[in-house]
């Protein structure tokens, strides 16, 4: 059911991105996407050849949002001093990511036509307390896989792919967002207990990483050093003036 007093706009499903990287092929009640894409009817928008998707199943909602930057392996990207990075600009995000692949593919059969479908946009305030932790992608919602998690040849789903357009760049150079703190409280650090990233953004190298820390070990056991010579050298003078201040018990007898 769509959510009530929520505003509905109209947006190409190309604008829309995906929040996760990977869907299944089928709905939560077993139907095939393709059943749910040949159901979609195609109706003129206005003047000119403009057209309107009509879909069998509710609007999706959507919300713009900063899209929290991964890597290929779905970690979080890091600034140089540990804090999460996000896109530069905020993009329409889908909560509904099966709808908007069958969207997109109903779209893409129409191109270079406009091609624009009616959508419930959820404002950021309520889009925080819902499924935003979900938001996994790790391209910016350019492009989805299809397939179920154990599928070992998942179809890549793209648009631009699909209509002849060069793909978009995946590579984003992120943002921090004001009032952010480090991930658990301080600065990321790996385990020779420094930063894992240099000043051009690019993670150390392993043979990078040895030789920092042999530095700072050989640096740690020299202040070690520094410390306990210094001790000793206190603990000498105090028992040299002690030694001093105590009279002899045979004082010499008067001349």
């Amino acid at each position: 059911m769509e959510a009530k007093g929520l505003d509905t706009v109209t947006l190409s499903p190309f604008e829309i991105h995906f929040s996760q990287t990977r869907i299944r092929s089928e709905f939560q009640d077993g139907r095939p996407l393709q059943l749910a894409l040949d159901e979609i009817q195609v109706m003129p928008n206005g003047q000119g050849d403009d057209l309107l998707l009509v879909p069998p199943f509710p609007r999706i909602e959507v919300t713009r949002w900063r899209c929290k930057l991964r890597d290929s392996t779905g970690a979080a990207k890091l600034s140089e001093g540990g804090l999460e990075l996000y896109s530069q600009e905020e993009r329409w995000f889908s909560f509904d990511n099966r709808r908007l692949c069958c969207l997109q593919r109903a779209a893409a059969q129409h191109w270079p036509k406009k091609v624009c479908c009616e959508v419930v946009e959820i404002p950021q305030t309520l889009a925080r307390t819902r499924e935003l932790r979900k938001f996994d992608t790790r391209n910016t919602g350019l492009s989805v896989l299809v397939g179920r998690r154990d599928d070992p040849n998942p179809e890549k789903w793209c648009w631009r792919t699909e209509v002849g357009l060069p793909t978009e760049s995946e590579q984003e150079i992120g943002v921090v967002l004001p009032g952010l703190r480090h991930r658990g409280g301080r600065p990321q650090e790996s385990e020779q207990g420094h930063l894992p990233f240099k000043r051009n953004g690019r993670r150390r190298s392993k043979q990078e990483e040895e030789t920092a820390g042999s530095s700072f070990g050989a640096l740690r056991g020299l202040l070690l050093f520094m410390i306990i010579y210094l001790l000793m050298r206190i603990a000498m003078v105090l028992w040299q003036k002690r030694h001093q201040m105590v009279p002899s018990p045979h004082p010499e007898p008067p001349t």
